[in-house]
C-alpha cells in the first residue's frame, strides 16, 4: 500500500492497532510517536522529519529510503529494523537499541548515537561525518567503507567489528576497545587512538599518519605495510606485534615497549626510540639511519642486515644483539 499523503499520527496508530501495516512513502513531519509500538511497521520512503520515537519499539521496522533528518529516537527499540540509504542526518539516538540493524548506505552525519547497541549490525558504506558515537557498542558490527571521518568513537565498544577500507581520518578512538577489530586498508590520518586497545587487530596497510597512538595496547597487532609516518607511539605496547615493512619515518616511539616484535624491512628513518623496549626484537633488513635509539633496550635483538650508523646506537643495551655484520653486540657507552 503506498500511501504517499501526510497522515495525523493517530490515524496510523489506530490503523496500525487494526493490523494494518503497510504505510511506505506516508509523510509525518514532526510527529510523536513516544513509547508507541510499531513493530514490523513498513514505513519505506517515508517522510518523517523531526519525528518524536523516544522510547518507542520499531523492532523489525522498515524504513528503508525514509527521510528521519532530526528525528529523535533516544531509547528507542530498532532491533533488526532496516534502515538502509535512511537520511538520519542530525537524528538523535541517544541509548538506542541497533542491534543486527541494517544501515548500509544510511546517512547518519552528525547523529548522535552516544551509547547506542549497535551489536552485529551492518553498517556498510554508512556516513557517520563527525557523528557522535562515544561509548557506543558496535561488537561484531561491519563497518566496510563507511565514512567516519571525525566521528567520536571514544569509549566506544569495536571488538571483532569489520572496519576495512574506511575513512576514519581525524576520528576520535581515545580509549576504544578494538580488540581483534579488523581494520585493513582503513584511512586513519590524524586519527586519535591514544590508549586504545587494539591488541591482536588487524591494520595491515592502514594509513596512519600523524596518528595519536600514545600508550595505546598494541599486543599482537598486524601492522604489515602500514604507514605511520610522524605517527605518535610513546609508551605505546608493541609486544609481539607484526611492523614488517611498515613507514614509520619520524614516528615518536619513546619508552615503547616493542618486546619481540617483527620489524623486518620497516622504515625507522628519523624515528624516536629512546628508552624503547627492542628485547627481541627482530629488526632484519630494517632502515634505521637517523634514528634515536638513546637507552633503548637491544638486548638478544636481530639487526643482520640493518642499515644504521654506529652513532645511533649510543647508550643503547646491545647484550646479545646480533649486529648487522653478523657479531654479537654489546652495551655502546
Amino acid at each position: 500500500m503506498s500511501n504517499n499523503k501526510v497522515l495525523r499520527p493517530s490515524h496510523l496508530v489506530s490503523q496500525y492497532k487494526q493490523g494494518q501495516r503497510d504505510f511506505q512513502e506516508t509523510k509525518l513531519y514532526q510527529a510523536n510517536f513516544q513509547k508507541v509500538n510499531l513493530n514490523r511497521i513498513n514505513l519505506s520512503r517515508a517522510v518523517l522529519q523531526q519525528g518524536n520515537f523516544r522510547q518507542g519499539t520499531l523492532i523489525g521496522a522498515n524504513l528503508r529510503e525514509s527521510d528521519l533528518e532530526k528525528c529523535d529516537f533516544s531509547h528507542a527499540q530498532l532491533v533488526e529494523a532496516t534502515l538502509s540509504q535512511a537520511n538520519l542526518s542530525r537524528a538523535i539516538l541517544l541509548q538506542a537499541d541497533l542491534s543486527g540493524a541494517i544501515l548500509s548506505g544510511t546517512v547518519l552525519k552528525r547523529a548522535n548515537l552516544s551509547c547506542a547497541c549497535l551489536i552485529g549490525s551492518s553498517l556498510i558504506f554508512a556516513q557517520l561525518f563527525k557523528a557522535n558515537l562515544t561509548g557506543a557498542d558496535l561488537t561484531g558490527a561491519t563497518l566496510t567503507h563507511a565514512m567516519l571521518s571525525k566521528a567520536n568513537l571514544s569509549g566506544a565498544v569495536l571488538k571483532r567489528c569489520i572496519i576495512s577500507d574506511a575513512n576514519l581520518k581525524g576520528a576520535n578512538l581515545k580509549q576504544a576497545n578494538l580488540v581483534r577489530a579488523h581494520i585493513g586498508r582503513s584511512n586513519l590520518q590524524e586519527a586519535n587512538l591514544s590508549g586504545a586497545n587494539l591488541s591482536f587487530a588487524d591494520l595491515r596497510g592502514c594509513n596512519l599518519k600523524g596518528a595519536n597512538l600514545s600508550g595505546a595496547n598494541l599486543e599482537g597487532v598486524n601492522l604489515t605495510a602500514a604507514d605511520l609516518t610522524l605517527a605518535n607511539l610513546s609508551e605505546a605496547n608493541l609486544s609481539g606485534a607484526d611492523l614488517s615493512k611498515a613507514n614509520l619515518e619520524r614516528a615518536n616511539l619513546t619508552l615503547a615497549n616493542l618486546e619481540g616484535c617483527n620489524l623486518l624491512g620497516a622504515n625507522l628513518c628519523d624515528a624516536d626510540l629512546s628508552r624503547a623496549n627492542l628485547h627481541q626484537a627482530g629488526l632484519l633488513l630494517t632502515y634505521l639511519v637517523g634514528t634515536k635509539l638513546k637507552k633503548a633496550n637491544l638486548n638478544q635483538a636481530n639487526l643482520i642486515g640493518a642499515i644504521l650508523n654506529e652513532n645511533n646506537l649510543i647508550s643503547a643495551s646491545l647484550e646479545e644483539t646480533i649486529m648487522p655484520n653478523g657479531s654479537r653486540g654489546k652495551m655502546i657507552s
